[in-house]
Parts: structure tokens; C-alpha cells; sequence
């Protein structure tokens, strides 16, 4: 985890921990960004998204500890980053002001115009997540697939059937995955990555590398 996420010794937290944002860590990469938050978005239990993730906040490691993501929430780009009228210089911790971070670069009102923003995208998804309830409330199970860049899951409640698949490789692949095919469903392409058409091919079905889809295998009515 350090090798790939935290090289620099600044970056580690108590030689166990990591003490950076994710959008610095991935090395700005938007395909592994939300790639990482789809995954976390399908698996059982509550997810947790700091302040500042949903625009993609950079971090300061010359604050100390934990302190380097606790950084002012980058409203604007307005001086203070509309977390403040007083002076910046009065914070008790210090704007993100330099670098492709920045608080002029990386705020919610630029993000809030632009509706292929990191910040439109989290909106998106988590509308997608509040109607797919069986994520939290159904049983999950892990289906072997064969490649093991690939994780695949089925969430299964009361509502309905969902497939999810995450490919953490940066090489697209083919699935074949008919077998969980509900007899007399269509399955209905919920959330991607990409466009891969209407049409869900089971039998065949394609990822892009650093891919996701949730597929909605069934919909239970009335539920």
C-alpha cells in the first residue's frame, strides 16, 4: 500500500496509515477516482465520503499528521475560497493555493457549471445508489469470474437483483457472465463508466479498463 499510494515517507501516518486525499493518491486519474467511490458505493454497510471528495480536494503534507486533509472546503475561487470573509492568513489551517489543487482550480462553483464534473458525477451516483436499496439492505455474494483484475458482485433483497463489476486493471476485458441471467428479466444497464449501448450481453459483456457497471438483473415492483 505504500509503494503504490504513499512512496514518500511524508505521506505516511504513525508507519501504518496514510494521510493523503484520494484524488492526490490516484494521481489525479477521474477513471481510478471513481472507480475507487463505485466500489465502495456497492458494498454492504455505510459508506463514508470526507469533505471535499466529491470535487476531488487535494491534500497539504507540510501540515502535520492528520492535519494535511483537514484543509478549508474549496467553495470558490474567491480569496478564502468562500469558506470565509476574514483573511486567509487568520485561518487556523491554510488554504490549498498552489498547485493543479488549488482552490481556484478545484472548487463546487466551477464544478456545479460544468455537467461532467467529479462533483456532477457523485450526484449521479448517488441518486443511482438511494434507487438501488438492496445494496444496503439485500445479501451480497463475490462471483468467481476467472480474471482476478475483475471483481464481480451480486446484491440481492427484496427489491430486486444487481450486478456489479469492477475491473482494476487498466486493459479492458470480456465476461461471460449469462449464467446469472434472471430467467424472464432484461438486464438493464443502471451505471457505467462509459456508454456500452442499450443492449446488455450477458454472454459477452465488456469492461473498460478501470471499468465499472451496475447491472440491474431484476426489479422488483411494488416492493
Amino acid at each position: 500500500m505504500f509503494r503504490e499510494f504513499a512512496p514518500a515517507s511524508d505521506m505516511q501516518l504513525y508507519g501504518r496509515g496514510i494521510r493523503r486525499r484520494l484524488a492526490p493518491m490516484l494521481g489525479g486519474d477521474r477513471r481510478r477516482i471513481e472507480l475507487a467511490y463505485s466500489l465502495q458505493l456497492t458494498m454492504p454497510g455505510t459508506p463514508v465520503i470526507r469533505y471535499g471528495e466529491e470535487i476531488g480536494m487535494g491534500d497539504n503534507l507540510d501540515l502535520p499528521e492528520r492535519e494535511a486533509i483537514r484543509t478549508p472546503m474549496q467553495w470558490d475561487g474567491t480569496m478564502g475560497a468562500g469558506f470565509s470573509r476574514a483573511d486567509p492568513d487568520r485561518f487556523v489551517a491554510p488554504l490549498v493555493a498552489e498547485g493543479p489543487y488549488s482552490y481556484e482550480q478545484v472548487n463546487v462553483t466551477n464544478q456545479r457549471l460544468d455537467p461532467n464534473s467529479l462533483l456532477t458525477w457523485f450526484e449521479r451516483i448517488l441518486h443511482a445508489l438511494r434507487e438501488c436499496e438492496e445494496i444496503g439492505s439485500g445479501e451480497h455474494e463475490v462471483l468467481d469470474v476467472g480474471p482476478p483484475q475483475v471483481m464481480v458482485h451480486r446484491a440481492t433483497g427484496r427489491t430486486g437483483s444487481t450486478l456489479f463489476v469492477h475491473n482494476l486493471a487498466d486493459q479492458p476485458c470480456r465476461l461471460k457472465l449469462g449464467a446469472e441471467r434472471d430467467p424472464g428479466h432484461q438486464p438493464l444497464n443502471f451505471v457505467a463508466d462509459s456508454d456500452y449501448g442499450v443492449e446488455v450481453d450477458l454472454d459477452e459483456l465488456e469492461v473498460a479498463g478501470c471499468g465499472y457497471r451496475w447491472i440491474r438483473l431484476r426489479r422488483t415492483t411494488g416492493a
